[in-house]
């Protein structure tokens, strides 16, 4: 395995040139985390099709355990069945969301996560999205995220979310985000983490997300994610690269929440006007282009 810290940075914003706001850390005494995992994903049993997974319960439970160990109010696990569209989709966007629902919701928590299968579709029409496979067959099974409103279920952070883990494939995947299809305008919501083309279920995979966890409970939330969370290959095009999105009134305030955030303290937002995609220059996966 080879790392690498050269970390690049592509922006997309509402406006060219803006003010740098100054960054506070969580605004409510309360910490809640509603976490997420589909390890099976076998249709005979309720599911919405595909390979099933071996590691997404020890992933999220590592995760859950950690924020237990640092005294959360809250720590909310849905799993397999269980994780439902209703519990990530917003109302606003899909007559069938309720994420404000608490705990299940996830926009009812500060911190967010899911582990399941992912996907990207849009990039070669401009209305790209990603998307995140549910649990239960006997709702809708895919939650996408994107910013076109025809191709997409989500309003992350118009409650509470901060922080979003989304631990699949194409989860933030860089065609996608040039198209605009992570952009938040409003909200709450910091930095959202994730994949640029396939991940991986597997040991290592967990053992570099528990890496993450260990290292970023006051800070580096978004450098740790892509240095952790990238897995080089000397020699071939599968790399896991980990890639992560913030937001701010400029591009400083992105770079802020990126190198400063953490899973404990994460930085309030003044606005949304940037959003900075960051990522291993030369990460090379199977399933995308080369960053």
């Amino acid at each position: 395995m080879a790392k690498s810290r050269r970390i690049a940075r592509i922006n997309i914003g509402l406006a060219a040139s803006l003010a740098i706001a100054t960054l506070a850390g969580p605004a409510s005494a309360l910490k809640e985390a509603t976490l997420y995992y589909v390890n099976n994903h076998d249709s005979a049993d309720g599911a919405c099709g595909g390979s099933s997974f071996s590691w997404g319960d020890n992933t999220v439970d590592y995760l859950a355990d950690k924020l237990n160990d640092w005294d959360w109010d809250r720590v909310y696990e849905h799993s397999n069945l269980w994780v439902d569209f209703r519990d990530l989709a917003d109302v606003d966007e899909d007559s069938g969301g309720n994420d404000s629902a608490d705990p299940a919701g996830v926009d009812s928590a500060d911190l967010g996560m899911i582990y399941s299968h992912g996907g990207v579709s849009g990039c070669s029409d401009d209305v790209a999205y990603s998307y995140v496979k549910m649990g239960d067959a006997d709702t809708e099974c895919k939650v996408r995220y994107g910013a076109h409103s025809s191709k997409n279920d989500v309003w992350w952070g118009d409650t509470d979310l901060n922080i979003m883990i989304i631990d699949t494939c194409y989860s933030v995947h860089k065609c996608a985000f040039n198209d605009g299809a992570y952009f938040v305008a409003s909200g709450n919501m910091g930095a959202i983490l994730g994949f640029h083309g396939i991940s991986y279920d597997s040991r290592y995979h967990t053992n570099d997300f528990e890496n993450f966890v260990d290292d970023s409970r006051y800070d580096g939330l978004g450098d740790n994610w892509v240095d952790d969370m990238t897995y080089r290959w000397i020699g071939w095009d599968n790399d896991e690269c980990g890639t992560a999105v913030t937001f701010g009134a400029s591009e400083s305030d992105c770079n802020y929440v990126f190198q400063w955030g953490g899973l404990e303290d994460w930085k309030s937002i003044s606005s949304h006007h940037t959003a900075t995609f960051y990522y291993i220059e030369g990460c090379n996966p199977s399933g995308g282009n080369k960053l």
